[in-house]
Order: structure tokens, then C-alpha cells, then sequence
């Protein structure tokens, strides 16, 4: 059974046979079937797209690599939307809280194929998640690994410390948690810093490649902003591009730290954006 293309009256006689099929076999249809009509590719314009369909591609403005989605227009209460990715090198992110999107959390369309259903809600005037591809979850990790400990990076109860008058001084941070295809989208380096004469802190994601010998990979916008003044630090990377883990790849926090006379410096850990499938 197939849908009939619905016929435009004017003048003609209704006849039993042409009324059968636009009314009696599209009904039949309509309980048999959900369908909709072909996709249609939205582009993101300052946050924002104006829905004419219930089923869109959605693509980033000036294809950027990534792009926020803060609100969709053209909603009325009940009506259900179908969005995907339209281009598999590009990031739309549905932003929780912005605009008129109220999913519990981002949600990252990271590649085509991965599609979020949302349903309007007149009386919230607010998207809800009906389903979602993925889930975004801040995951920390502390399980540090020490070249030197007791001469270098050091573990105390609070984290990894290194006491003064050390000279650019390595440790890592293992992110053991990962899971093949999750994303990885930012990460914060957390902890202390006493400062008396100079001290710096750096960190970058670095990538650990399956090769004979085995090689690394700086990943792309993994720094953070350095840390060298005294107080607590919370210094975050957000990733130049969502990194999917893959098959055969690590993934480790290189930490490098410098100390003057007088300084210290204790990193409890990080906290880890992913993106995971669900």
C-alpha cells in the first residue's frame, strides 16, 4: 500500500472510486505507517533555524566545524521535529537552556546519520527530547602516572603535587574511562597553585597512536590556557573539533609543571566532556 498524492477538487463529480483511494486507502495508510516527507537542509543563522517540516538536515553557519542551535522557530504545541546532522565534518550542538531548547543536557549532532526527535510544548513554549542519539556527561578522572615520584610529580592525598624549585617537570593523566565512538569535547584541569616566586602549569590532550614505534598526536585545541599566578585554577580546552575515539588510539593528559623557590603546585584532576552514544 502506498500513499496517494491527495487530489484538489473543483469542479469535478466525486466518484466512488477516486474517494476510496484519497480517503479510505490514505487513511489505511496513515495507521500502517509513519511517514514523512523528504528532509529538508536548514542552516543555523545566529543561533537560530525556522522549522517548515517535521524532518530537517541541519547544517552550521558558514560550515563552520561546529555551530550552537539555541532556538527553533515555527512550533506549535504537539508538533514533533526530526533533526540531523547535515554534513558528517561539521558539529551542530542543541544548547539545554538557551533560547527555547529544554533537553536536560547538550545534545551533540556530531555526523549524519544521528537524528534527535523533539516534541513543542505550547504551554512551556520550550522544545522537549523525545529521543536522543547521545548524551553529554562531564566525567572526571585523577588516576595520575608519575615518571619520578618523590623527585618530581609527586602523589598526595589531594592530587598530583610538585614541590618547589622544579624544572619543567612532566606527569599524565590517563583518560581511562573512554569508550570506543564516545566524543570527547573539553576538559578542565583542577587544583591549586602557590605561587612565592614563578611557577607555571601547562596540559595538553594528547593522542597515543597504535604504530611500530607507536607515535603521538597533539590533538587540535587540547592546551589550556597556562596557569602562573597563585590561587586555584579550573583552566579548561574546548577541542577545535569533537575527537571520536576510535579503535587503536589512547588518550592521556600531558601535564608539564615549573616551580621556583618556594612555589608549589597540586592538579586534583580533570573533568571531561564526552559525548557518548546511547
Amino acid at each position: 500500500m502506498a500513499w496517494t498524492t491527495p487530489y484538489t477538487w473543483t469542479a469535478a463529480k466525486l466518484f466512488a472510486a477516486k474517494m476510496n483511494e484519497q480517503v479510505r486507502d490514505n487513511l489505511n495508510f496513515l495507521k500502517a505507517n509513519i511517514a514523512l516527507e523528504a528532509a529538508v537542509e536548514l542552516t543555523i543563522d545566529t543561533g537560530a533555524i525556522t522549522k517548515t517540516k517535521a524532518y530537517h538536515f541541519v547544517d552550521t553557519e558558514s560550515d563552520a566545524v561546529t555551530d550552537d542551535l539555541d532556538t527553533i522557530s515555527g512550533g506549535s504545541d504537539g508538533d514533533i521535529i526530526f533533526l540531523e546532522a547535515e554534513h558528517t565534518d561539521r558539529t551542530v550542538i542543541l544548547k539545554d537552556g538557551t533560547g527555547n531548547l529544554l533537553l536536560g543536557g547538550d545534545i551533540y549532532l556530531t555526523a549524519t546519520g544521528l537524528v534527535v526527535a523533539l516534541i513543542y510544548n505550547g504551554t512551556l513554549t520550550k522544545w522537549l527530547p523525545v529521543a536522543t542519539p547521545n548524551i553529554v556527561r562531564e566525567l572526571p578522572v585523577n588516576a595520575f602516572q608519575y615518571p619520578a615520584p618523590g623527585t618530581d610529580w609527586t602523589p598526595e592525598l589531594k592530587g598530583a603535587g610538585l614541590a618547589a624549585s622544579k624544572t619543567t617537570k612532566k606527569c599524565w593523566l590517563p583518560l581511562n574511562f573512554l569508550k570506543i565512538t564516545d566524543g570527547i569535547v573539553s576538559y578542565k584541569l583542577v587544583g591549586d597553585a602557590t605561587e612565592a616566586a614563578a611557577l607555571t602549569l601547562d596540559c595538553k590532550l594528547v593522542k597515543v597512536n597504535k604504530a611500530d614505534p607507536l607515535t603521538t598526536t597533539d590533538v587540535a585545541g587540547g592546551g589550556i590556557t597556562q596557569v602562573d599566578a597563585d590561587g586555584n585554577f579550573d583552566s579548561e580546552a574546548v577541542l577545535t573539533a569533537v575527537e571520536t575515539v576510535s579503535t587503536d588510539k589512547q588518550y592521556t593528559l600531558e601535564i608539564l609543571g615549573t616551580t621556583g623557590a618556594g612555589d608549589a603546585i597540586t592538579v586534583m584532576g580533570a573533568e571531561v566532556k564526552v559525548v557518548r552514544l546511547l
